[in-house]
């Protein structure tokens, strides 16, 4: 990636499967500091909600997520990476200071945010010892999520940005139209809403399902496709690799999608 010439790295979470031990997250972040960029690293599920598993360690998952936090975030105005990038955070809104994760930061006529939205159903999965703490931490994440999403558009209107790029975990459900998207039915629709009134193009990066891809699946409260979204999911085991984005800043559009390949490890 460094030999790409990226001006830096979004990784959108699952960054190691089992065990969740602190040594584990301390050792994630200082492979990620290594890295002769900037990183924004947004959570996925595999690091926090799924640590309740006996081969994760049995671990309670907001035990887990306060570690996560601590280890990644003690400075949510700079990303990780041997060169870090300058960051606003919703850590700096006093509704949501818990939430230091969700970053933003523009560059080149485009704002960018990082949402944290996981897979498992945005951890809406059963799960033993699960209680009403999990249930309310999840509708706060998703509270949250949206104040940001609301507000990253609102800076990028404010600015007349050429385009926005969303990053985040979970795949969201984009795919389910008629179907329930147990999880993501309150982001989604103000997903929508919001798109439908922003003119420019709108990227939206995700991970969780493996699966390489780059579609435009969302639609409008009419049901019509949204022309100015665009989703790309990066790869996922068994095929690792990343995908290298160009942004037109003259033109204010997606220039080119190029995914990048590595063999496969297990």
């Amino acid at each position: 990636m460094a030999a790409s010439e990226v001006d830096w790295l979004i990784h959108v979470g699952d960054i190691f499967w089992q065990p969740c031990s602190d040594e584990a997250y301390a050792r994630r972040r200082a492979e990620l500091d290594l890295l002769p960029l900037a990183v924004v690293y947004t959570p996925g599920d595999n690091e926090w909600m799924d640590c309740y598993d006996p081969g994760a360690g049995s671990y309670d998952p907001l035990d887990r997520l306060a570690v996560l936090r601590r280890t990644f975030y003690p400075d949510p105005s700079r990303s990780l990476g041997r060169r870090p990038l300058a960051l606003d955070s919703q850590a700096g809104d006093s509704l949501f200071p818990d939430f230091p994760e969700n970053a933003r930061w523009t560059r080149g006529g485009f704002v960018f945010a990082t949402l944290h939205m996981i897979g498992s159903s945005n951890g809406r999965e059963p799960f033993p010892g699960r209680t009403a703490a999990h249930d309310a931490a999840l509708e706060r994440r998703t509270d949250a999520a949206l104040a940001w999403l609301g507000e990253t558009f609102a800076v990028a209107t404010e600015e007349g940005a050429r385009g926005v790029v969303l990053a985040l975990h979970g795949n969201v459900g984009l795919d389910r139209v008629e179907e329930p998207r147990l999880g993501y039915d309150r982001f989604l629709d103000g997903l929508a809403a919001r798109v439908a009134a922003f003119p420019g193009p709108v990227l939206f990066v995700h991970g969780d399902s493996h699966r390489q891809r780059l579609d435009q699946p969302l639609h409008g409260a009419d049901g019509r496709t949204l022309e100015n979204f665009t989703r790309l999911e990066t790869f996922g085991s068994p095929d690792i690799g990343w995908v290298r984005v160009v942004l037109d800043t003259v033109a204010g559009r997606v220039a080119a999608v190029e995914p990048r390949r590595m063999r496969g490890w297990w």
